[in-house]
């Protein structure tokens, strides 16, 4: 008896378990061809890009798992979009708990989703966040292909500086921010000030990367 009341709750139980775990989401793939299909996507508001989403094209239909081996992107409705993205992904630490000891240039070369955060007329931005940090990426219409925007930070046992000890901020981004801005004529006194002094940043980023959308002056 005791054991077909354990086998009851399981098969009770895990279903409903099953469910909960799920947050299926209006939303869409774009297929490798190239043709969208509208449907749900198990949304989870990841703070590491996921490599693998789950996709349903009614409430009713079966679950598909999907990859990069099978979408060029997707999204969920009014909320965020991914694209795949095939390129270089820095593998340096900017950690200042773990800081490296040396200028580090390592990269990896791999397929992944890239978040969306905006796509204007001049310039889309994005960000890939993985377990050792989170890399910006930005792009050129009309192509919109994506280059990471760099950003080290390291202690360099070389360099002794009076100001910063021995820990280099090497703020690359902030030159290719302004090249972008210089290149479509949107570079104010207001913009330089927030390039100069935007950290590595969602939201600083973000708003630099507006502005140069703005377009012309």
């Amino acid at each position: 008896m005791k054991t077909f009341v354990t086998i009851f709750i399981a098969a009770f139980i895990l279903p409903l378990a099953v469910i909960a775990q799920s947050n299926f989401k209006p939303g869409y793939i774009v297929h490798l061809q190239g043709d969208t299909v509208n449907g749900f996507v198990d949304y989870h508001g990841w703070e590491i890009n996921p490599g693998k989403i789950k996709f349903k094209t009614t409430k009713e239909a079966q679950v598909q798992q999907l990859t990069t081996n099978d979408i060029s992107a997707f999204g969920i409705t009014k909320k965020t979009d991914y694209i795949r993205f095939t390129g270089k992904i820095s593998m340096d630490r900017v950690s200042e708990v773990s800081m490296a000891e040396a200028r580090d240039t390592s990269f990896k070369v791999a397929t992944v989703f890239l978040k969306v955060l905006q796509k204007g007329k001049n310039l889309a931005l994005y960000c890939y966040s993985d377990v050792l940090k989170t890399r910006y990426y930005i792009s050129e219409q009309p192509a919109f292909v994506p280059q990471e925007l760099v950003y080290r930070l390291y202690y360099n046992l070389d360099r002794v500086d009076q100001t910063h000890g021995r820990t280099v901020n090497e703020d690359t981004y902030a030159r290719q921010l302004f090249a972008f801005a210089e290149k479509y004529n949107a570079l104010t006194p207001m913009l330089q000030h927030d390039i100069e002094n935007a950290g590595y940043r969602e939201y600083y980023i973000n708003q630099v990367v507006k502005q140069i959308n703005k377009g012309a002056l």
